[in-house]
Parts: structure tokens; C-alpha cells; sequence
């Protein structure tokens, strides 16, 4: 858990994409607001590390890449710490957000201007076929959920809990992780 705790804490003061707060603010206020509408650890916990992979102790990305998003890069580095579905859901909030694109064009013109700017190297608004891969998947609704979370934890001087707070759902996410593992 330390680890995953270290990797937060690298994001403190890191540029995000022009947003007018840094990583680790935005990580913070996404998993309040999930706490807050949720509860659930593996979503607070996906909501907090949904862009780990920007991290620089993870793989320091600070743009997607035209083969693979942030998203991908950090599920891979969740998945062996806090599970599959933790991971899933923290890789599905650049797909959900071209869900939202597809399904809702008035939902693109509330982004803010760097989310509209990513959604094109990103892939754009979903096709019908990768709409219904994306819905395949159960927890479809709570990537969406994330995703609209993710929206709107962009707030200059948000207060809200630090990154200590949430050892408690960090814990309980990496103990069921290790108890799968032992089966």
C-alpha cells in the first residue's frame, strides 16, 4: 500500500495537461467526491488513481500516447496492487469519456478545453460497436460515473481530505487484492 501511497504523493505540484490544478489535487478531489456520492472503496480507490500513470514512480506520462492513453498504462500498474476491477475502472474513464461524446453531443461542449483537446488524439466519439464492447462489461455505469467525477475535480482551492484519508479504502482494495491472490 506504501507504494501505491508514494506514487500519489509524486504528483504533488505536477502540471495537469493546462487544467488549473496539479495531479495530485485532482486525484485528491475526484476520490473526495467519490467518497462523498459512493462510498464503495474499489470506486474511491479508482476514482484516486485513475491517472497514476501520469505519476512520475509509475511511468510519468504526461501525454497519450497515438498506440495507448494513460489509462491503459496505469491499469497495468494497478492491477497486480488493488485488482482487476479497480484497474478496469480507472482505465475505462478516457473510453467513457468518448462514451459520453457518442451517446450525448451536448455532453462535449461541457469539457473543459484541454479534455476537448485530448478527446481527439484519444479516438473521438465511440463507434456503435466499441459503445456495446464498452457496455459489455457490467460496471460499465460506474466508469461513466468516474468519468463525469473526473470532470468536474478541476477546482483551484477545493479543500478536501489529503492523501493519508484514504488508507482506510486503499487498504481494504489491497487486502482483498492479496486475499484473491492466495486462493
Amino acid at each position: 500500500m506504501q507504494e501505491i501511497i508514494d506514487a500519489c504523493g509524486s504528483m504533488i505540484g505536477l502540471p495537469y495537461d493546462g487544467e488549473p490544478v496539479d495531479q495530485l489535487e485532482h486525484a485528491l478531489q475526484c476520490a473526495a467526491l467519490a467518497r462523498e456520492e459512493h462510498g464503495e472503496a474499489p470506486f474511491v480507490v479508482a476514482c484516486l488513481l485513475h491517472d497514476i500513470a501520469r505519476a512520475p514512480a509509475v511511468a510519468g506520462l504526461p501525454y497519450d500516447g497515438p498506440d495507448e492513453h494513460h489509462g491503459q498504462a496505469g491499469a497495468r500498474w494497478l492491477e497486480p496492487r488493488v485488482g482487476s476491477r479497480v484497474a478496469w475502472l480507472a482505465e475505462q474513464h478516457v473510453p467513457a469519456k468518448r462514451y459520453l461524446v457518442a451517446v450525448n453531443p451536448a455532453y462535449r461542449e461541457g469539457l473543459s478545453e484541454v479534455s476537448a483537446r485530448t478527446l481527439v488524439g484519444q479516438g473521438g466519439p465511440m463507434s456503435e460497436a466499441e459503445i456495446e464492447a464498452f457496455k459489455a462489461n457490467p460496471d460499465w455505469p460506474l466508469a461513466v460515473a468516474l468519468r463525469e467525477i473526473d470532470d468536474r475535480g478541476k477546482v483551484p482551492g477545493a479543500v478536501v481530505p489529503g492523501l493519508e484519508a484514504y488508507r482506510p479504502e486503499l487498504g481494504e482494495v489491497v487486502e482483498a487484492r492479496l486475499a484473491r491472490r492466495a486462493l
